[in-house]
């Protein structure tokens, strides 16, 4: 229960306060947790979603359940997002990447980057709000759990860029203990609640992950938190557009 709860704290917004003598190495591990925090957002936009639709139409719905998504997360994978996007689009060498990518100032590959996002994520739920199936508006739950397993499934395979920071805290505790219990979390949560076309969007999203790991580590030496943010963001889009016509 601990480990779920470390989850959420770090992974939400939900205000749960630090307890003085807390394990870090304890909070490290609870990354195996994240899908199940990605099936706890995707519950919170599917309600969004739900009360909206009965007061308006289908843009407005996507565009409440958009920024729901954003504010129950801190906006902390956008922040990666752009980063991430300022890094490797604006520096020539990795360490200048990786220096690009720590200033806490925004350039414009992050902006062009994190407007195209929104843009995309709010107009694929448009569409998927726009079909009278049910089994479309399961991708709304879908999406945030196969967000988070690609950041655990990264974490644990691919190095990291820095010495520091948050992502090497993570990847400090993350052994195949971690890595199973969260595959077998995404799996239980999927499969179940989408199906084939759940399945299809799990796998997509981590293929797109060991390409675009293999990418970034090409260009900045191994993964850091905004990748992992970044990737989260990516995968996310991705179940919502392999869902939408399935």
């Amino acid at each position: 229960m601990k480990k779920i709860i470390y989850a959420l704290r770090f992974m939400t917004v939900i205000p749960i306060p630090w307890k003085e003598g807390e394990d870090m190495a304890e909070v490290a591990r609870s990354i195996s947790f994240f899908p199940l925090v990605g099936l706890i957002i995707g519950l919170t936009n599917f309600g969004i979603f739900f009360l909206a639709g009965l007061l308006f139409s289908p843009l407005l719905s996507a565009v409440l359940v958009t920024v729901w998504w954003i504010f129950i997360t801190g906006g902390l994978h956008l922040d990666g997002l752009a980063d991430t996007a300022d890094g490797v689009w604006g520096g020539t060498t990795k360490e200048r990447r990786l220096e690009i990518m720590k200033d806490s100032r925004i350039g414009a590959f992050g902006v062009l980057t994190l407007i195209s996002f929104i843009l995309l994520k709010t107009a694929t739920l448009n569409e998927l709000f726009g079909f009278y199936d049910d089994n479309k508006y399961r991708a709304l739950i879908i999406a945030p759990v196969v967000g988070r397993w690609v950041s655990v499934f990264s974490i644990f395979y691919f190095d990291s860029a820095r010495e520091d920071g948050l992502g090497v805290f993570f990847k400090k505790h993350i052994y195949l203990k971690e890595l199973i219990v969260a595959l077998i979390l995404t799996l239980l949560i999927v499969l179940p609640i989408g199906g084939i076309a759940g399945a299809a969007a799990l796998a997509s999203a981590t293929v797109l992950t060991l390409v675009f790991s293999a990418f970034l580590t090409g260009k900045l030496g191994g993964l850091t938190g905004d990748t992992y943010g970044a990737m989260t963001e990516g995968t996310e889009l991705l179940t919502l557009l392999v869902m939408l016509p399935l």
